[in-house]
């Protein structure tokens, strides 16, 4: 129950989890009772832990997953041992419980996401070093499921098999601070940073200053125009262009480098093209032209027609026209180009198995010394071979053999040791008539230990299979050390002979002969001999397989020369040697 509701927890916590979870690698590290804290790329104030170091995982009792055994034999020397233990990179939940709320405490409105999410290129992530297990005259073997425990919940399992000086080194050396099993991992978390950055910014003024004075005194018939016109146009831009390129690989961001170079350039012909861009100059003031201002006026043709001339006073007619018209155009353009990219931040560690010894050396299903003495601890050997009288029949009519074998266990549950072994036809053409199985005593005391159960199954040519017993449930019983198979068949050894002098003078020049009888339920026919007048050696040999039981017969085709053959008759073979004598042919 307890692990059915740590599988769900772990679950939730997962579902919790960004679903890209990654480290902002420009962001501050915190460091809180030991263990370093990662802040997570988009979510503020959102932090990941990272591991400290592997060390033996517990199970649901606390108990590390630990298995240190000694084997002593009856003489009281050392036979050796196994070692076997689980890794794990997790916090203790009671460690993490005290993280998280240091965690509250010293960082306010921080939420603790749980590990940084590690990743492992490839299956040599996850080394045990030490002496003991490298060396191949302490261990006979090691094997690790040789991929990094970095997912949470997950676990590494070592196992090793040890000398009798492997086993004794290394349980001293667990008995020290320091021992000499360590766990290597080598790993790796992802982070994200800027790789590209790109910052445009354009300031830009434009001032059209236009001012025009005019200064008209008419006195009697005098005039004069003063005009003053003066135009300036000032125009003034500055563009400034930042870039920040972080990733090596120069291909890496050819692409924003084309963006920010386009932008640049767009930019720039915006500012500074005079007749469409934004300097462009504005349409200019007119100024005060001749003619603009009127002066003494003459009288019409109509006015002089009735009264003349005249003699008109004159008059003094003063004007001032002053324009004055400013434009000041300002902008500031900011273009931020920033491509962020995902980088690989490696993470090594390395952590000691020590100290369990002295805690848990009165638990002995972690640490314990076994003496082999016990009968708990004796193995029987038993051995399966064909029998030599059929090792042909693989040859010519079946495939392979198999021995399933059981041994049934008097205890309270009935437990069963169960085993398979297999003959082909490629073992018998190798020589390899036998092969063993073996089975542990198990703490039985009487001598039922030595009675175990096999059945056989043939493989026949022609995709049929012939078992032995025939029931599907039954079973041979037996406590013989050595069991002799064969396939459920009689073996038929013929010698034919015949007078090849015979057949020259009767003039048979070949004679066939052939057999019929029941393989498995099935008739068979088959030419076992070729006699030829011209053989040297008079005498043949044929095997013939029947089941058991069931009649072998024979018959003999005789070929003349220049004649029709003589076909026999079936007949029963009831020896193993046959004698022919050719019939007389009429010429």
């Amino acid at each position: 129950m307890n692990r059915v509701l740590q599988t769900i927890a772990w679950a939730l916590w997962l579902t919790a989890l960004p679903l890209f979870a990654l480290v902002n690698y420009d962001g501050p590290v915190r460091q809180v009772d030991g263990i370093m804290l990662l802040p997570d790329a988009d979510r503020p104030n959102a932090w990941y832990y990272l591991p400290t170091t592997p060390h033996v995982a517990r199970n649901t009792q606390g108990l590390p997953e630990l298995m240190v055994v000694k084997f002593i034999d009856p003489n009281g020397k050392a036979s050796g041992g196994l070692f076997h233990m689980l890794v794990t990179l997790d916090l203790p939940k009671d460690a993490l419980e005290e993280l998280q709320k240091k965690v509250k405490k010293e960082i306010p409105g921080a939420t603790l996401l749980g590990p940084v999410p590690l990743r492992q290129e490839s299956e040599c992530s996850f080394t045990i070093v030490s002496a003991t297990l490298s060396d191949k005259g302490f261990t006979h073997s090691v094997i690790s499921s040789g991929r990094a425990p970095v997912t949470p919940g997950s676990k590494a399992a070592v196992a090793a098999s040890l000398s009798p000086h492997g086993a004794t080194l290394l349980w001293e050396s667990l008995m020290h601070p320091t021992s000499d099993v360590s766990i290597a991992l080598h790993a790796y978390y992802e982070a994200k940073i800027p790789a590209y950055r790109a910052k445009i910014r354009a300031d830009i003024s434009t001032v059209y200053d236009h001012m025009s004075k005019v200064l008209n005194r008419q006195q009697e018939y005098t005039k004069r125009q003063l005009r003053d016109i003066y135009d300036e146009m000032v125009r003034t831009g500055v563009i400034e262009i930042e870039i920040l390129d972080r990733l090596p690989e120069k291909s890496s961001n050819q692409a924003m480098q084309r963006l920010t170079e386009m932008a640049s350039e767009k930019l720039t012909k915006i500012i500074f093209d005079t007749k469409t861009g934004f300097t462009a100059m504005p349409k200019k003031e007119q100024a005060v032209e001749k003619g603009q201002l009127k002066g003494r006026q003459s009288r019409g043709w109509i006015t002089k027609l009735f009264k003349g001339t005249g003699d008109q006073k004159y008059y003094t007619d003063n004007q001032y026209v002053l324009k004055k018209r400013e434009d000041i155009n300002r902008g500031i353009f900011s273009i931020n180009i920033t491509r962020n990219s995902v980088v690989k931040v490696p993470f090594d560690t390395a952590g000691n198995i020590s100290g369990l010894y002295e805690v848990y050396k009165s638990h002995p299903e972690i640490f314990r010394v076994v003496n082999l003495a016990d009968p708990a601890f004796q193995k029987r050997e038993v051995f399966f071979r064909i029998d030599g009288d059929y090792t042909d029949a693989f040859e010519k009519i079946m495939n392979f053999g198999s021995v399933n074998v059981r041994k049934v266990y008097e205890d309270a549950n009935r437990s069963v040791a169960t085993g398979e072994l297999l003959f082909t036809r490629e073992d018998i053409r190798k020589g390899k008539f036998s092969k063993s199985w073996t089975y542990a005593r198990l703490g039985e005391e009487s001598d039922a230990w030595l009675n175990y159960d096999y059945r056989v199954t043939w493989s026949v040519k022609g995709n049929r299979k012939v078992q032995l017993p025939e029931k599907s449930d039954a079973w041979f019983t037996t406590k013989d050390p050595i069991v002799t198979i064969a396939p459920p068949l009689e073996r038929l050894d013929l010698q034919i002979d015949a007078d090849r002098l015979a057949f020259d003078e009767v003039g048979i020049k070949t004679a066939l002969v052939m057999a019929r009888y029941t393989l498995f339920g099935k008739p068979k026919r088959e030419k076992i001999a070729l006699l030829k007048h011209n053989d040297a050696d008079s005498l043949s040999s044929a095997i013939l397989f029947h089941d058991p039981g069931t009649p072998v017969e024979y018959k003999v085709n005789w070929y003349p020369y220049g004649a029709k053959a003589v076909k026999g008759e079936w007949m029963k073979l009831d020896e193993e040697y046959l004698m022919l004598t050719p019939p007389h042919i009429k010429r």
